[in-house]
């Protein structure tokens, strides 16, 4: 007497399947093509993402982490590293002082200015790297984007510029986009101020760019934005703070909660950081609030790192990954009223060179 199986509900199955952290699914995906185009989709992915704990993903030299916080609304937030095989990696003669890293949606935009100006889009979770096709342009990308096509398809597009001319006065703008491997030229009169704030700082929040730019006239900082949907640039906000002691304070901007953003500056003297957070962007008018004051003298000062730092809030604790000042050991701090906590993430990488914010590669049970 045979036993006959019986099959799972589908909306059960799609649930369990979407516990599971991505290794797991890259090796599924053979196992039928329903799961296959499970994986595939939109709706699938998007609720994966929102599953998974916030992290970073840290890229040094000669390793690679995938570095998950564990608890992080506890009274003792810890870590997961899970170093990331160079297989997974989508090229691994990878000059990183010579490379942006940006991210949007489960997607980061690798540009790079070696390696003949290789750039593409990589998919660490599940081990997917898309070339950008440039047809033997020196093209360089700033950022990564989207326009909303309808309610489950968007089209990813890159922000970036063509190498000048020596014979031309301004900057080629031009836009990417993934899908048709077309360049767009934005007619960008008079763009020198394009090259000379820093687009290459850029941050994706619900499909456009954001980045500092300065204005010459008043000496205020505030954040210049970018619509992919209509290709046009335009002033978003000021900025609650502004530098002092020389330009040498630190401004970090992050995204906030998915619909806003956060601001995280530091003092260079006395290394005391406030963060400070918006309302959600699509109201009319932006308002910035202090959410923190967090006196940290021993925290590294963030103005002296070129490479390898990121923060993001959880509640009303920092999280922020960079080097110590001394020894360029890479670590995670975690900061509130009541913590300063440094917690080493491996003392023989020698190259701390890029830190993103991320969800980790293991979503929450």
């Amino acid at each position: 007497m045979t036993q006959t199986l019986k099959q799972l509900p589908w909306e059960l199955e799609e649930n369990i399947l979407s516990r599971l952290p991505p290794p797991s699914l890259v090796r599924l995906r053979t196992v039928c093509q329903r799961w296959n185009a499970l994986f595939n989709d939109k709706s699938f992915v998007n609720d994966h993402f929102s599953r998974s704990r916030p992290g970073f993903l840290f890229l040094g030299s000669p390793k690679n982490y995938s570095i998950d916080i564990i608890n992080p609304n506890s009274n003792d937030p810890t870590t997961q590293s899970c170093e990331l095989p160079l297989s997974a990696m989508p090229y691994q003669d990878l000059h990183y002082r010579c490379t942006t890293i940006k991210a949007c949606d489960e997607l980061l935009l690798f540009n790079n200015r070696y390696l003949n100006g290789l750039s593409g889009l990589w998919n660490p979770w599940l081990s997917q790297f898309k070339v950008i096709k440039k047809d033997g342009a020196q093209f360089n990308c700033c950022g990564l984007g989207y326009e909303i096509i309808d309610r489950t398809n968007k089209v990813y597009k890159i922000l970036g510029y063509f190498d000048p001319d020596p014979e031309e006065e301004y900057t080629r703008v031009a836009v990417y986009e993934c899908a048709s491997h077309v360049f767009k030229h934005i007619d960008l009169p008079e763009n020198k101020w394009f090259m000379s704030e820093g687009v290459r700082d850029t941050v994706s929040l619900k499909g456009n760019l954001y980045w500092f730019s300065l204005y010459a006239e008043t000496d205020e900082y505030f954040i210049r934005s970018f619509d992919f949907s209509v290709a046009t640039f335009k002033p978003f906000c000021l900025l609650p703070c502004q530098k002092d002691d020389d330009n040498r304070d630190e401004l970090l901007l992050q995204v906030f909660k998915e619909d806003r953003f956060s601001l995280l500056k530091q003092n260079y003297l006395t290394r005391k950081i406030e963060i400070w957070v918006t309302n959600t962007i699509y109201k009319e008018e932006v308002v910035w609030t202090k959410m923190m004051n967090l006196p940290t003298t021993n925290f590294p000062r963030l103005f002296e790192q070129f490479y390898g730092k990121s923060y993001f809030i959880y509640d009303k604790t920092l999280f922020v990954c960079c080097c110590e000042n001394s020894t360029s050991v890479p670590c995670i701090y975690i900061v509130r009223e009541d913590l300063c906590k440094q917690i080493h993430i491996d003392s023989g990488i020698f190259q701390c060179c890029h830190c993103v914010y991320t969800p980790s590669l293991f979503p929450v049970p």
